[in-house]
């Protein structure tokens, strides 16, 4: 290229640069929105502003509990499924009980019997063992007066009476005895046993007084009254009631039938496995026909009806929080709505991960969200700092100079220009700060929502 043409060429765009560049300019002021259109206004006026601490987390139970039996057994059955709603203490998983119902069964029995040989004993005797008593003493006197006396056939055939009805008395005990049916507590036989020795015992008496009355001689006038001191002393026994060594040991034996009630109650209550709380049945890991063995998770019931949140905050601004200190919270999936919390414990072990330690802190939320579910992402905040009835600016019409530590607030004079004036703030919150001095209630400030700016270059 000739230098006359490169001459020509750098001419002819000198020319036109300053053409097409005012050319530009004047087509992006035409294009550019009218800036009063982008201003955003507002009076100045009073109101609240809260200093918060937030923090990420998730939702949790109240509490999870995993169930198991305490004894190997058969499942019988399970009247729950996944996701049923349980009450405390109902029953959800049945073992197979019918060796612990047959004891519990027979503990009973053994119960009822010790406190009906405790009544016999307290109400003392019964008519029929005191009529018997006070004939044996009748019988003694009458063979000691026989003895002492002449004996008579009228005598001897009263004692013959008295052999012939104690014989048929230890008959009858031996019958009862006999004819006993099987399956008694061991005591109800031992009773029978006892009446038997008794009715012998008496059955002997009457056949010695028998004898004496038939071979009547001194040594055996001794003898009688001997029967009769005897006969008397039982009945006086039966007369004075039972001693305190008598009730003491009747006692014990309900005591002793009563420890083996509660056992065996025990054993039954541990074939069947209840909710521990109000809840929702969460797993089912048996099978009805399958042996359950103990320590092994059959069943999982969660607690929601309170819902926590656990979150982590950082520990520059743990120190800013404190149990019992009240909390907003929204959750991810549902951000429209806030929920109330308590901030309820703050960890004292501090959790570390890529290098930044924070705190556990457990929030309980109150009136929770019908919709809110454990596992949820929450985010809470914690009013640290608050003041109310304040002169407030949103922080979006603020503008800092964080070198000179200074703010500037737009406000709209009177003829309609903007003025930037400085403010003095108080309180910053998340929204909006505290202005101490600058401006005055009703002020009408403003900002660029568009915040556009010319470049040469376009961009």
């Amino acid at each position: 290229m000739s230098v006359r043409r490169s001459i020509v060429i750098l001419t002819l765009v000198m020319l036109l640069f300053p053409a097409a560049f005012f050319a530009l300019r004047a087509q992006q002021a035409a294009d550019a929105p009218d800036p009063a259109a982008t201003l955003q206004l507002l009076r100045v006026g009073r109101g609240g502003v809260d200093v918060t601490v937030s923090a990420v987390g998730r939702v949790e139970p109240d509490e999870q509990s995993s169930l198991s039996v305490r004894a190997p057994g058969v499942i019988t059955a399970i009247n729950v499924q996944v996701g049923d709603r349980v009450r405390a203490g109902d029953v959800l998983l049945v073992q197979d009980d019918a060796a612990q119902r047959l004891a519990l069964d027979q503990a009973m029995a053994a119960l009822d019997l010790a406190r009906l040989q405790r009544d016999q004993l307290s109400a003392g005797p019964d008519s029929a063992r005191l009529a018997a008593a006070q004939a044996a003493v009748q019988a003694a006197q009458g063979a000691a007066n026989a003895a002492a006396n002449a004996v008579s056939a009228a005598d001897v055939q009263t004692a013959q009476l008295n052999y012939d009805a104690a014989r048929q008395a230890l008959a009858d005990a031996q019958a009862a005895r006999a004819s006993a049916a099987g399956g008694q507590p061991q005591a109800a036989y031992d009773l029978l046993e006892a009446r038997i020795g008794q009715a012998s015992f008496n059955a002997e008496i009457a056949r010695l007084q028998l004898e004496q009355v038939q071979n009547g001689s001194p040594s055996q006038v001794g003898a009688a009254y001997a029967q009769v001191a005897q006969a008397q002393a039982q009945l006086d026994q039966l007369m004075a009631g039972p001693t305190e060594a008598q009730l003491a040991a009747a006692d014990a034996r309900i005591a002793q039938a009563q420890i083996q009630v509660d056992a065996a109650q025990r054993a039954l209550d541990e074939t069947r496995l209840t909710a521990p709380v109000d809840g929702v049945v969460t797993a089912v890991n048996a099978e009805v026909g399958a042996l359950a063995a103990p320590g092994l998770p059959l069943l999982s019931v969660m607690q929601n009806d309170t819902l926590w949140l656990t979150v982590q905050v950082d520990e520059i601004d743990v120190r800013e929080v404190a149990e019992g200190m009240q909390a907003r919270v929204v959750l991810d999936a549902l951000p429209d709505v806030t929920l109330e919390g308590v901030l309820d414990r703050i960890g004292l072990t501090p959790q570390s991960q890529n290098g930044i330690v924070n705190y556990d802190v457990r929030v309980r939320l109150q009136g929770a969200d019908t919709r809110a579910r454990v596992g949820m992402t929450a985010e809470a905040s914690f009013i640290v700092r608050q003041v109310q009835d304040v002169l407030i600016v949103p922080n979006a019409f603020i503008r800092l100079d964080r070198q000179r530590n200074q703010a500037f607030v737009n406000r709209v004079l009177p003829d309609g220009t903007l003025e930037e004036v400085e403010v003095e703030l108080g309180l910053q919150g998340r929204d909006d700060s505290q202005v101490l001095r600058g401006l005055a209630e009703d002020d009408l400030i403003a900002v660029d929502l568009a915040g556009d700016s010319l470049s040469l270059f376009g961009g």
